[in-house]
């Protein structure tokens, strides 16, 4: 057959894996697998817990909320930290109901091995040069989060299947939103451009993705808690995070200004939004977030509320994407090598404790060396635009 048809049907010849690729690929799985195992086996529950309570009391048909309703389960199972309690949105809660039809050991082998996957398939999709890809299975933020049982994981493929479909797949782009709308704090500078942006470019798919897969998450927990918001406000009027100290910019300003005063974490966002809009005016013709987007999402990692290490792992996309750049500086693979191990014997150190004070340079060392690696990042390079996503050895992502 010739002509147009045969030219269509050319891209589905692909060559099938060879059954050697097929057997390195299922032993590097059992191996991931086998490791997860032993980690199950040997850790402490670690804020993994949180997950696993508040699934338990949804598919119970109780409050996931309920410090009472956590502390009882958790104290059945040996967790000897207090209590914890989910904190994410009841959207978020389609996550944590799984957990609760096992036992808490099954559940950390899922949870573990699930936040693995994420970093793995996130790298994937990104679509870098393999050589900068590795670097994605060592990122500091990375393994704490996968260690400490977080949902950072789960962000960061939010925002790497964003990347991958928005601009081929706007809905799906927009519905993957959802994961990254676990932390909605984390992310305000990138809500308002993202809202900007569709208006601009009259892209209202990725909006009506969003919304759609925030009703659904919305929903889905209130068939077994009907009540679930008023818990979860409940929860939040009641809980201690007013009174924390977080390793951040934001709260380094609030102790300056006023420590009492919770609403002063909110004034390095605003002020940062402000910039955000003007960045995005100056380079709205050709706004593209596989590169704009990097440098948005480590400042509004930077001046978000309240955030933990585990929290930077999103940051991967914006640091491979630094990492792959065609002119980067001289030694700044190597400079890059140096931070993430200095994080990396930090969390040792302090036993992955997330709120020690020796976490509040990483969000800054992320931004300036994504800036000296980018020769500042500037918006054109002697009268050139910046270059593209393309240009810089992501290759094609998704389109």
């Amino acid at each position: 057959m010739a002509g147009p048809l045969n030219d269509r049907l050319k891209p589905m010849d692909k060559p099938l894996p060879s059954r050697r690729k097929i057997l390195r690929m299922l032993a590097l799985a059992a191996i991931v697998a086998g490791g997860v195992l032993i980690f199950t086996l040997i850790t402490s529950r670690t804020d993994y817990i949180s997950y696993w309570s508040a699934g338990k009391l949804l598919m119970h048909r109780a409050d996931p909320y309920s410090p009472a309703g956590a502390f009882a389960l958790e104290k059945a199972v040996g967790f000897t930290r207090g209590f914890m309690v989910m904190l994410n949105p009841p959207w978020s809660l389609f996550l944590a109901a799984p957990l609760g039809f096992g036992g808490v050991r099954a559940g950390l082998f899922i949870w573990t091995l699930a936040g693995v996957a994420c970093i793995f398939f996130s790298a994937q999709l990104l679509d870098v040069p393999s050589k900068d890809r590795a670097f994605a299975y060592v990122f500091a933020p990375a393994v704490a989060a996968v260690f400490m049982g977080q949902s950072s994981p789960f962000t960061l493929l939010g925002f790497a299947l964003f990347l991958y479909f928005q601009r081929t797949r706007p809905f799906l782009s927009g519905a993957s939103l959802l994961l990254m709308a676990l932390k909605p704090h984390l992310f305000i500078l990138f809500w308002v451009i993202l809202l900007v942006d569709c208006i601009h470019r009259r892209r209202f798919l990725i909006l009506a993705g969003f919304i759609s897969a925030l009703t659904v998450g919305s929903l889905f927990p209130m068939f077994f808690d009907v009540h679930v918001w008023r818990h979860y406000l409940a929860m939040l009027q009641g809980s201690t995070l007013k009174h924390q100290v977080f390793p951040t910019v934001s709260m380094l300003f609030r102790m300056l200004i006023d420590p009492r005063a919770f609403w002063l974490l909110f004034v390095p966002s605003a002020l940062a939004t402000v910039w955000a809009l003007w960045y995005y005016a100056t380079s709205r013709q050709e706004w593209d977030w596989r590169t704009h987007g990097m440098l948005l999402m480590l400042v509004s990692v930077l001046v978000s509320p309240y955030s933990w290490l585990t929290d930077e792992a999103v940051l991967m996309p914006s640091i491979l994407f630094a990492l792959a750049y065609s002119e980067k500086r001289r030694y700044s693979a190597w400079i890059l090598l140096a931070i993430n191990t200095a994080v990396l014997l930090i969390a040792l150190a302090r036993q992955a404790s997330l709120t020690s004070r020796a976490y509040l340079w990483t969000p800054l060392a992320w931004l300036a060396w994504f800036l000296y690696a980018t020769r500042g990042f500037r918006l054109r390079h002697e009268g050139a635009p910046l270059q593209t996503a393309e240009a810089a050895g992501w290759g094609n992502t998704g389109d």
